[in-house]
């Protein structure tokens, strides 16, 4: 398909006047573009990425783009569709069009902000995709991704960070820091705070104010781990994410969710290959438990409930580690 044929088709999609042939065809486009571009994510994290993108498209259909002029629509047809927002001057955009907004700011750099009702695709130069929430915004340099990778952000947004062990990217949210390599968390504003929530890889936490150069008093969060950061106190509060996700392939690991009279110490394990979260038995009579159940297609912590109602035991989250309180069997 030729760039014409593209942009002709994507204006007829946004318009609501494609066949249910050629939504399929453009689909399939997409997802084979998406690998183009983020040849780096896995193909869970690009189907993540898809999903966002089909979704933001939708919401931009007819009636909210009835009023864009033709000339310079196609040219932003295959943007709406990436769901790729490559910085443009912002003259070229409307004034108050359904896009994240990007505007220079001297030497500060440049700022993209999400005008819109939806959360907006970012793309940096440096491959790294950036959600961006309603209202909210990002800053970064005009020299970007040249000597370092370093960004400001307002609001809340999720990241998924190009890797490039020469270049950490660090973002900033007030005074606390998020430095990464290559990896993909959510940072969101809470009420007095800040909380950051890792997907994959490794992310090292902070703030601005350290007592020495070369220490400074932070936590490393791995995947389904997350940090609560309070503005007031400086304190940083480490913990799980609310819904932990499967950090392997489900598919591997799936047949090994049905138990039968299976030792509590195996099923716990299996969980901690599957989430990367830490399970501590207290008392060792309850290690001698045996569980028969099947754990499949339920989130974590229902799976959590069958095992303890099951032994008449409880868990109990304390930081990142989860406790398991029992009388023993």
């Amino acid at each position: 398909m030729t760039q014409q044929e593209f942009n002709e088709l994507s204006e007829r999609y946004l318009e609501g006047k494609t066949s249910e042939e050629e939504d399929r065809y453009l689909l399939a486009w997409s997802h084979r573009q998406l690998a183009d571009e983020l040849p780096d994510f896995t193909k869970v994290e690009r189907s993540k990425v898809e999903k966002r993108i089909w979704r933001n498209v939708d919401q931009q259909i007819q009636p909210k783009i009835i009023w864009m002029r033709a000339a310079w629509l196609s040219g932003i047809a295959a943007c709406l569709l990436m769901g790729l927002f490559w910085l443009v001057p912002s003259s070229l955009l409307p004034q108050n069009g359904p896009f994240a907004v990007a505007n220079k700011l001297g030497r500060t750099g440049i700022e993209v902000k999400n005008t819109t009702s939806a959360e907006q695709v970012v793309k940096l130069e440096d491959g790294t995709v950036v959600l961006l929430k309603q209202k909210s915004s990002l800053v970064y340099g005009e020299k970007f991704n040249q000597s370092k990778r370093e960004v400001y952000l307002t609001g809340e947004a999720f990241f998924y960070v190009k890797r490039d062990i020469t270049k950490p990217f660090i973002v900033h949210s007030g005074t606390l820091i998020t430095e990464v390599l290559g990896t993909s968390f959510r940072i969101k504003p809470k009420a007095n705070a800040i909380e950051v929530a890792v997907a994959t890889g490794r992310v090292s936490i902070y703030t601005e104010k350290s007592n020495h150069k070369n220490e400074r008093a932070g936590i490393i969060l791995t995947p389904n781990q997350q940090v609560t950061f309070d503005e007031a106190s400086q304190n940083i509060i480490p913990g799980l994410v609310e819904k932990p996700m499967p950090i392997t392939s489900v598919e591997n690991i799936a047949p090994q969710l049905v138990f039968q009279s299976t030792p509590l110490q195996t099923v716990l394990n299996t969980l901690s290959t599957l989430y990367g979260i830490e399970f501590v038995i207290t008392n060792p009579k309850t290690k001698d438990c045996h569980i028969t159940a099947d754990l499949n297609a339920l989130s974590m912590f229902i799976q959590l409930e069958l095992i303890c109602k099951s032994i008449d035991a409880t868990y109990e989250k304390r930081g990142t580690v989860i406790f398991i309180n029992g009388e023993g069997c």
